[in-house]
């Protein structure tokens, strides 16, 4: 008894490393697509694998790109992060694709993440800062899909300074200062 409890043990790990999953490429293509279409250099927008169990190594994931059932091509994964880089599509495109992981959705799965990032000067450009604001929507709304009605909509911006600041704001000439 004892000697099948460990043979069990021994092998279930690679069972599971044996378990492959695809994912319809039409399911993310509309976050690809917001991904790709966003306007603000304050927005950064990734895609990566995330290893959720202790017993499987990033390097053990692999991630394949399928169309109509065969392998196109193995997709690289980042070591550091498991990011990963997938090409936009059109929607006939999506619907011959998939992504295929060969790790259960239990050990690893897709995970797409959406981060404001500081200016990396004190002086930014109106339509970097408002653009952020439209591309956040546009990215919420596809993350959403069919529930992109009861999904948060991004209507402001705060800023934060941890010393006095005074806000500038040129337009045609005129100039507006917050402090």
């Amino acid at each position: 008894m004892t000697h099948l409890f460990l043979s069990i043990a021994l092998f279930l790990p690679l069972l599971a490393q044996a378990e492959e999953r695809d994912i319809a490429y039409a399911e993310i293509a509309p976050v690809l697509t917001a991904a790709s279409r966003k306007k603000s250099p304050l927005l950064d927008i990734k895609l990566n694998i995330e290893v959720l169990s202790e017993t499987v190594a990033l390097e053990q994931v692999k991630v394949w790109l399928i169309r109509d059932g065969e392998m196109v091509s193995q997709i690289p994964l980042n070591p550091k992060d498991g990011a990963i880089q997938l090409p936009t599509m059109t929607k006939k495109q999506a619907k011959q694709h998939s992504i295929r992981i060969n790790q259960p959705k239990e050990m690893a799965h897709l995970n797409f993440a959406m981060t404001v990032l500081p200016p990396s000067s004190t002086h930014v450009e109106y339509r970097d800062l408002f653009s952020l604001v439209d591309d956040s929507n546009l990215f919420i709304k596809a993350m959403a899909g069919k529930m992109a009605l009861f999904a948060p909509k991004v209507d402001a911006l705060t800023f934060h300074f941890t010393e006095a600041a005074t806000i500038t704001i040129g337009a045609d000439g005129n100039a507006l200062h917050f402090e």
